[in-house]
Parts: structure tokens; sequence; C-alpha cells
């Protein structure tokens, strides 16, 4: 999941998301928690594994990476934000997926994590699941109702990794 912007888009995680978690291995968020009270919620319902957003103050990024690679069995899992420090940052968040200019967006996110064969991201709060290349890109979407739609994503690794996109409905 990511950007959960908590508490100051959402008070606190909705509970509905928080119920459809319970039984996964792990979760991944991919920044703009905002508190550390996320990573403490979400850790009571599995392994937590987070990463700074842009959006997240000091004493949260302290302790937070900006970019994990993580280990699922043999399958190797990228996580981070997504903001990239360059000119064409301010032009991402209005382009969609399929812009020619993301190209260079997707070659930075390849190359800041070059062992992921899945590379997990927020900052775009716009779902999608997409193959580039070799990798599968996953944007879970926001947990704050970003265009009336709240969204996270289910990871299924086996032989093949799937990913799902889940819409939240009345998240307040």
């Amino acid at each position: 999941l990511s950007d959960t912007h908590v508490p100051t888009s959402l008070s606190r995680l909705p509970e509905r998301l928080l119920a459809q978690l319970v039984g996964v291995d792990a979760i991944l968020h991919a920044g703009d928690l905002v508190s550390s009270s996320v990573v403490e919620t979400l850790s009571r319902i599995a392994p937590t594994t987070a990463v700074a957003g842009n959006m997240d103050p000091p004493e949260v990024t302290r302790n937070l990476p900006d970019r994990v690679t993580l280990r699922f069995g043999d399958r190797m899992i990228g996580l981070q934000h997504g903001h990239q420090r360059h000119a064409l940052q301010d032009r991402y968040i209005g382009l969609g997926y399929d812009a020619p200019e993301m190209e260079l967006f997707y070659q930075a996110m390849a190359a800041q994590l070059p062992d992921a064969e899945v590379v997990v991201f927020g900052h775009f709060h716009a779902p999608v699941v997409r193959r580039w290349n070799d990798r599968l890109l996953v944007n879970p979407g926001a947990v704050i109702p970003t265009h009336g739609c709240s969204t996270f994503a289910f990871l299924e690794i086996g032989t093949e990794i799937k990913a799902r996109i889940v819409e939240l409905t009345d998240v307040v």
C-alpha cells in the first residue's frame, strides 16, 4: 500500500483496509505514511516494511530507507516511493503511465532497484499494474481517497508473480 497520509489526510488507517490485510505474509508500504503510527498499526497485522516518501517528516524518514529490495523465496521485490530528483519530476504527476516521458521514470526505477523483478512504488496516487521490459511495476494507488477512489494492492508470489488492485469504498 502507499500514500496513507495519516493524520494529515486521514485520522487513522481505515478499518476496511486493516480487515483485508489480516492473513497476509507481509505488508509493504511505499511511502508517505506521514506518521510512524502507520507502521506500528500495520506491524500488528504482519511484518511490515516501509520506505520514506516525499511528504514524510524528518521524525519518520530518519527510521526509513529511501528504497529497499526484499527477498521472498527466490523472488526479489523492490520498494520505493517513486519521487525522483530531476527536472521531469513535476511533470510525472500529471501524466498517464503510458506517456512517453514516463519511460525515463521507469528507467530510473530500474536503475535504482537493479535486482528487483517487481517494483512497488507510490507517489502518483493512481494505481497501475504494468509490465515494463523484464519487470512488473505496481503502484497500489493511494489509501487516501484521491479522485474519489481509495486503493491498495495484493501481490501473490509463486511460480508467477501476480498483482491485484483493490478498491476501498467509503474511506474518510
